[in-house]
């Protein structure tokens, strides 16, 4: 996309432009801001300003509105000093020469990939959704995941950032990704980060590993807004449980997957391979919206998302009621671990406040793909 700044003397300054994309089939949207400093173009035979954006990622058949404004805006918005098109994508098979009209062809997964796991511990159903989609993962995807209640043993013995940092770093000198699950709880800490009232979850106080979301957007967040590319980063959420809104603004700016009909977008971002090419559309049998439950994972998977769900339906103030009063307070975990867990404070880079938790008495946490075990 490329637009110019007329050099009719028009302008008195000009400090930048905006530029909006809608896609019009699924309301999303994201937000790029160019900054510069242009000074009055004294007569119209000056030099014009080009100025471009790539590497938007778009989907066939979808339609797009773009917007395209300087910076700073009138006081009063004319919309005659506004660039807006409506810009269709159209299908790459039917576009494509007669041989290529085919049907999607089936997509064989090559290399094992590796996926860390960043999510926020709302409430017990939703911790299932989460352990439930990484059985998924690792089952029927063959997908390699990181999460921490998987790894509470090493977790214990590094600490919340150094465990996060070495992942991280880890991700990054390979072509693994980091999965980025956006639910209330992750909008709630990321407001708190940024100024708002402190939040303190129930199942953060109950976890043995404690408030990991915190940490890790302290960590990740600013490396994410300084990339040349977001490559690295895949952001989604699952819209039958949370919502567009639950996403921080930071990741307005990248394509946002709903889960989980857009799953199979979302594991091609993983493999690093576009499901349109030229010519062809690849498939991978059983990841659609409509096939993902057909196996053991991914039934479980549908379960647990319904179930919160139907949790959600009848109890419309539940991430309130999720919410503890301080960071001092204590909570008793009814079940046969018998385990207080006390929360401290401590602080990370760019000044954060985030909790973590010790656990007060002597029992071994274990973790497996399916969930949380505790042994004397």
């Amino acid at each position: 996309m490329t637009w110019i700044i007329k050099g009719d003397g028009g302008a008195m300054a000009l400090c930048g432009s905006e530029i909006k994309i809608l896609d019009e089939s699924t309301n999303q949207s994201m937000c790029v801001q160019f900054s510069y400093n242009l000074s009055k173009q004294p007569n119209p035979t000056d030099r014009k300003s080009t100025f471009s954006l790539d590497g938007v990622v778009v989907e066939p058949r979808h339609t797009y509105t773009v917007s395209v404004f300087n910076l700073p805006e009138p006081e009063i918005r004319d919309y005659r000093y506004m660039i807006r098109e409506q810009i269709s994508i159209p299908d790459p098979v039917n576009t494509s020469s007669s041989a290529a009209k085919q049907q999607p062809e089936s997509f064989k997964v090559q290399d094992r990939k590796r996926v860390l796991v960043i999510y926020s511990l709302d409430h017990p159903l939703y911790k299932n959704i989460v352990l439930k989609l990484c059985d998924f993962l690792a089952s029927k995807c063959g997908t390699e995941v990181v999460l921490d209640l998987l790894d509470s043993t090493r977790l214990g013995v590094l600490g919340s950032i150094q465990w996060l940092d070495w992942h991280r770093d880890q991700i990054e000198s390979s072509s693994d990704k980091i999965l980025i699950l956006c639910s209330r709880g992750v909008q709630a800490k990321w407001r708190a980060m940024c100024g708002d009232k402190q939040v303190f979850l129930r199942e953060d106080a109950c976890s043995p590993v404690g408030d990991m979301l915190s940490p890790a957007l302290s960590l990740m967040v600013p490396h994410f807004v300084r990339s040349a590319s977001f490559k690295k980063y895949i952001v989604a959420y699952f819209d039958e449980v949370c919502c567009e809104e639950d996403v921080p603004s930071p990741f307005n700016i990248t394509v946002r997957y709903k889960l989980m009909k857009q799953f199979e977008e979302l594991f091609f971002r993983i493999l690093d391979t576009e499901k349109h090419e030229p010519g062809r559309v690849n498939l991978i049998e059983g990841l659609s919206e409509d096939e993902y439950y057909h196996c053991p994972s991914g039934r479980a998977l549908r379960d647990a998302i319904e179930a919160f769900h139907a949790y959600q339906l009848e109890r419309p103030q539940w991430f309130e009621e999720e919410l503890l009063g301080s960071s001092n307070t204590s909570v008793e975990i009814h079940d046969d671990a018998k385990t207080t867990i006390n929360l401290m404070t401590y602080c990370v880079p760019v000044s954060t406040q985030v909790t973590s938790h010790v656990k007060t008495e002597e029992s071994d946490f274990t973790g497996d793909k399916t969930g949380l075990y505790v042994t004397e």
